[in-house]
């Protein structure tokens, strides 16, 4: 260590706060290092390409409530990951064609980095992600970057994603602990315009608050054993979109029968139809 000496007397209180105020500022430094790097979490980093992440966390879940462990480490094929994301699409409000959850740049990074994320996480861990990708603007006139990000997890034989956001619009250089690109939540559900898609092999997650249509779960055994068979399938329309009729008639019926009142039916209907 290198000694300082002062070209005139000083006393030696004035001495000792300039030391406390060096050792200090010394470990704030090094704690605001160490903070950078881990992001103040226990994170596991795979992959990491400007503001897109892969990583592995411990698992979320309600405060003083256990949370069932997944069936982790798991090994998965990565062709299987890579089919089981490429079949994702999605539908906005007013929008009568579906769009894939994930392009080519997207899935490259996925089946990679998801599938050794998955490798080496434990029971009580999550693996998050985001990505970034670059899509056509309104009117197709030029691009624009938007994100998606969601949690994943392996249990019961079946794959789970929790997206937190889907297509949502990428700023760089905003400050993220006010914009973060955040995964999905088990406790919250992302609040969310967009509306998935579903193949035989595919379910939303039904929890004691009902269902959950930012939680997808998928067979990727029932979806493996389809591709053998060479069945070629399409995706459902949302509910709300398959059954409107069905949805006015029953509430129609039930105005009739008087289980409702006239007030309640009006409201009803109008948000049916605004659905539309």
């Amino acid at each position: 260590m290198r000694l300082v000496s002062f070209p005139f007397p000083v006393p030696a209180s004035l001495l000792l706060r300039l030391v406390t105020m060096m050792v200090v500022v010394t470990g704030a430094v090094g704690c605001s290092t160490i903070q950078s790097i881990t992001a103040g979490t226990d994170a596991k980093e795979f992959f990491r390409s400007r503001e897109q992440y892969v990583r592995i966390v411990k698992q979320d879940g309600p405060k003083g409530m256990k949370v069932l462990p997944n069936e982790h480490p798991v090994l998965l094929e990565q062709s299987q990951v890579r089919t089981a994301l490429a079949s994702l699409e999605f539908v906005l409000p007013n929008k009568d064609k579906s769009s894939p959850v994930f392009e080519k740049p997207e899935l490259d990074v996925l089946e990679r980095h998801l599938t050794a994320a998955l490798e080496k996480a434990g029971p009580d861990e999550d693996v998050v992600f985001a990505v970034v990708g670059d899509y056509l603007a309104a009117y197709g006139l030029a691009k624009e970057q938007r994100y998606t990000a969601a949690r994943v997890f392996y249990r019961d034989g079946k794959l789970n994603l929790i997206f937190g956001e889907i297509h949502g619009k990428y700023w760089a250089n905003v400050d993220r602990r006010i914009y973060p690109l955040a995964p999905g939540s088990r406790t919250v559900p992302a609040k969310h315009e967009w509306k998935l898609l579903g193949y035989p092999y595919q379910e939303f997650y039904m929890g004691p608050d009902g269902q959950r249509t930012d939680w997808l779960v998928i067979d990727l055994a029932a979806m493996t054993a389809r591709a053998a068979m060479g069945e070629k399938e399409t995706p459902a329309l949302p509910p709300h979109q398959k059954t409107v009729e069905e949805r006015l008639k029953m509430l129609d019926e039930l105005r009739n029968k008087k289980m409702i009142t006239e007030d309640e039916y009006k409201m009803k209907r109008t948000s049916i139809l605004n659905e539309l």
